[in-house]
């Protein structure tokens, strides 16, 4: 899909407590009730009529505004605009695909180019994937509002990333690549015991003492839930030989997986692929993301300085 660009941004509840939000999405529509209202006084965009209405039953002048005001927005939008509402846990945006506002015996209504809750790349636009500022706009209590920050649900849509996150992400990254030189300056118990605390801090449960003489492997691990049990082989450095000499020999033996890790690979062993189902090959780069994702940044940083 083409990136999205559009002029105006609006948000819409689909009926009293959602009722209609299935069936719009279903049915490519947006349902704004006011049955009462004539379909084509509506589609002429006849707001006196509507305001005179409204103030009949709606003392407030506040709320008569507000009223008037969704109205305009759903009457006078376009095809440049992007309408969006929140379902299943989900943001979903479209856009207006026909000039008309239609009428049946559930509410009056216009039609749309189809709901869409992924972004032009296909992601899911999961309510606790985007950010506050448009995942707030679901406690409006009205019916219609437009969608002020324009420019992220945008980014949001575009699968963009803000300068903020780009700078982060940035950061993080000269981050991992300063971590992977650390990594290899550490002793090779310390590296052993960096091994060890990732695992732990990822809640798994360790079922050897560290060091402790094995003919196999350095670590033996459990998953607390599922209680499998696996072997973690650990080196500092190690070429193909070496991991095929382990992989070779690993034949499961109440252990459902051999873990091998090693910050310095041989290029031919960094190169291998695939490698087998029962045997994972663990690497510098995936080990500074570890120890960054789990919090040990300072303890690695203790043990090189």
């Amino acid at each position: 899909m083409d990136s999205a660009t559009f002029n105006n941004a609006y948000y819409i509840k689909l009926g009293p407590g959602g009722i209609w939000e299935q069936s719009c999405i279903a049915e490519s529509k947006i349902r704004f009730g006011w049955s009462m209202e004539d379909a084509m006084n509506i589609q002429a965009g006849d707001f006196n009529v509507f305001l005179e209405r409204r103030s009949k039953y709606l003392p407030s002048k506040q709320a008569q505004t507000k009223d008037l005001n969704a109205m305009k927005h759903l009457c006078l939008s376009n095809h440049h605009d992007v309408w969006t509402t929140f379902s299943d846990s989900k943001l979903w945006w479209c856009r207006i695909s026909s000039p008309k506002v239609f009428g049946d015996q559930t509410s009056r209504y216009r039609e749309v180019d189809g709901w869409r809750d992924t972004d032009v790349h296909g992601n899911l636009l999961q309510i606790n994937r985007i950010p506050g500022a448009l995942s707030k706009i679901q406690g409006f209590r009205g019916t219609v509002c437009r969608v002020r920050a324009k420019t992220t649900l945008m980014r949001l849509i575009n699968d963009e990333a803000s300068p903020q996150y780009q700078n982060i992400a940035e950061a993080r990254k000269h981050l991992s690549e300063s971590v992977i030189d650390g990594i290899k300056r550490l002793h090779w118990k310390d590296f052993e015991l960096l091994v060890d605390l990732i695992f732990r801090a990822s809640g798994w449960r360790r079922l050897s003492m560290l060091g402790e003489t094995m003919k196999f492997a350095d670590l033996e691990l459990e998953d607390p839930i599922t209680h499998d049990k696996y072997q973690v082989q650990i080196k500092s450095r190690a070429n193909l030989a070496d991991f095929e000499t382990y992989s070779n020999q690993f034949h499961g033996r109440g252990f459902r997986k051999l873990y091998f890790v090693v910050h310095s690979p041989t290029e031919e062993l960094a190169g291998m692929q695939p490698s087998p189902s029962n045997v994972e090959l663990i690497l510098g780069e995936r080990l500074a993301a570890m120890t960054v994702e789990l919090g040990l940044v300072d303890w690695l940083m203790q043990h090189i300085k």
